[in-house]
């Protein structure tokens, strides 16, 4: 699953806004764990479960979804709900990162210490390795390049002693190897989406934080007109939630 720092707000938002997302089965068992926090019993959950998939989905029979709403309420609880402040970035580690030549080798090296971070705070004996897999973790640096691309950055950050892999043949994590929690606090990390971007709004380029749903964006027209506040997938949503407005008020003038 995604990295989510704070699982019983992202389940509520969820359930308010009667969204699956792009991946139903994650949205599901992040609603059920929410619901098994709250004290109620398997048989509950199971109820509620299939009255959020009706609430999103209500042309879809009930009797589709049996199957996975019967493993998601048996597995769900085997895990605690996750529910993290922040994650802190410390000085001497973006001191290392900022030294690295090229902006995706920085990005991807960002996101791995973000990683292995979030990691660490999930278990003690974690010891900084990164468990999510390649395809997750370039997502979540913004990059999008050949795997071959991909190869010679990890190796070039092993070459650096940055990171290490791990000797099992069948295990394809990383180890990072500069963390630095004794160091002042450089950044906060509250949200996982776009590492990449955040980190490079750190360094000044042109992006910005969406004022409705958090994520790191780059700006348009930076240099032109007044600063963006919405990410263009919540300004989309707020347009049309303006025209709808309007045509409600404009019905409500003419009923007078």
């Amino acid at each position: 699953m995604g990295i989510v720092l704070d699982e019983c707000e992202w389940a509520k938002n969820a359930i308010t806004t009667k969204d699956m997302g792009k991946k139903p089965l994650e949205t599901l068992t992040r609603v059920a764990k929410y619901y098994y926090s709250c004290g109620y019993d398997e048989e509950n959950v199971l109820r509620l479960l299939e009255l959020f998939v009706a609430q999103c989905n209500p042309n879809t029979p009930i009797i589709r979804w049996e199957d996975t709403l019967d493993r998601v309420v048996k597995f769900a609880p085997k895990y605690s709900i996750i529910k993290i402040d922040k994650v802190d970035v410390s000085k001497s580690e973006l001191e290392v990162i900022d030294k690295l030549k090229g902006r995706q080798l920085k990005r991807l090296a960002f996101a791995l210490l973000c990683v292995a971070k979030y990691w660490d705070l999930m278990s003690s004996s974690n010891n900084h390795w990164v468990n999510s897999d390649d395809r997750e973790i370039m997502q979540m640096a913004n990059i999008n390049t050949s795997i071959r691309r991909q190869s010679e950055m990890y190796a070039e950050l092993r070459r650096l002693g940055l990171i290490k892999f791990s000797k099992k043949v069948d295990n394809l994590n990383v180890q990072v190897l500069f963390t630095d929690n004794d160091s002042p606090t450089a950044m906060e990390i509250r949200d996982y989406r776009n590492l990449g971007y955040q980190y490079l709004r750190r360094c000044g380029y042109p992006y910005f934080v969406c004022a409705n749903c958090g994520i790191t964006v780059k700006c348009n027209n930076p240099n032109k007109g007044r600063k963006q506040k919405y990410c263009p997938s919540c300004a989309n949503e707020l347009h049309t939630r303006q025209k709808v407005d309007a045509v409600m008020r404009k019905r409500d003038m003419s009923k007078k």
